[in-house]
This record gives C-alpha cells, structure tokens and sequence, in this order.
C-alpha cells in the first residue's frame, strides 16, 4: 500500500512575480501608449483631481456637521453656513464624478490608438511567419 506523504518541497514556477509580469507588461506597452502623451498627461492629472476631490468630500462632510452646531441667536449663520457647505459637499461630490468622466474621455482615443497599433503589430506579425507554420499549426485540432 502506498502512502503519499506531503511534500515539503514548493511546485518550482518559471513565471516571474506578478508585480515582474506588470511591470514587463508596462514596458511593452508604453511605447504604444506615449504616441499619445498629452492624452496620458491629461488622464493622470483628472485622475489626480478625481482623487483629491473624493478625498476632500469627508473632510467638508465633517465641517458641514461640526458647522450646524451654532451658537444660538445668530440667524444668519444658522442658515448660510450650512447651505454653503451643502452647495460645496454637492460641488466636490460632482467633481469626482466629472474627473473621472474627462479622463474616461480624453484617454478613450489613446487607449483605442494603442489597441490598434498593438492588433497591426500582431497581424504583421502573423504575416510574416512562414507558410510552414501555418500549415503545420492545427488551429482547432
């Protein structure tokens, strides 16, 4: 009878760590990528404001709380501190939306150019193998 005892020896992998595949990944595709510079500028810097627009939402949220508790008798900032908290809470929270929609837009084209370059490298690529490879590949087989 046999018995399979664990092995304390880990499978051996010939795949780099994923943060290697990213990055190599990263460096095949810049080139493509940085025909459209401005494109790529434009993108990161709405991605940032997104980013810091989503971040100063809590921080207003909190001074739009810490704002109601007045003193009382003064009438005029009972209601004009919390409005325009309000209007700035509304204001911040359509930012982030609106960032993120201008980098959707803006990197939409470079993205697309990219993935068109890469799919005619490829079918060049295909083109230029051998007809032995073509015929002697049993695609589907």
């Amino acid at each position: 009878m046999r018995h399979h005892a664990a092995s304390s020896d880990p499978i051996p992998t010939t795949q780099p760590p994923a943060s290697g595949r990213d990055a190599a990944t990263l460096r095949r595709l810049i080139p493509y990528l940085w025909e459209y510079k401005w494109r790529v500028l434009a993108a990161l810097l709405f991605m940032v404001g997104a980013k810091v627009a989503n971040v100063g939402v809590p921080v207003l949220l909190k001074n739009l709380v810490d704002a109601l508790t007045l003193k009382p008798g003064d009438p005029a900032a009972v209601l004009v501190v919390p409005v325009g908290l309000l209007v700035a809470y509304g204001g911040l929270r359509l930012s982030t939306s609106l960032f993120s929609e201008l980098r959707e837009l803006v990197f939409a084209k470079a993205t697309q150019g990219a993935a068109r370059s890469i799919a005619l490298a490829t079918f060049h690529h295909l083109h230029a193998l051998s007809m032995r490879f073509h015929l002697e590949r049993q695609t589907g087989g």
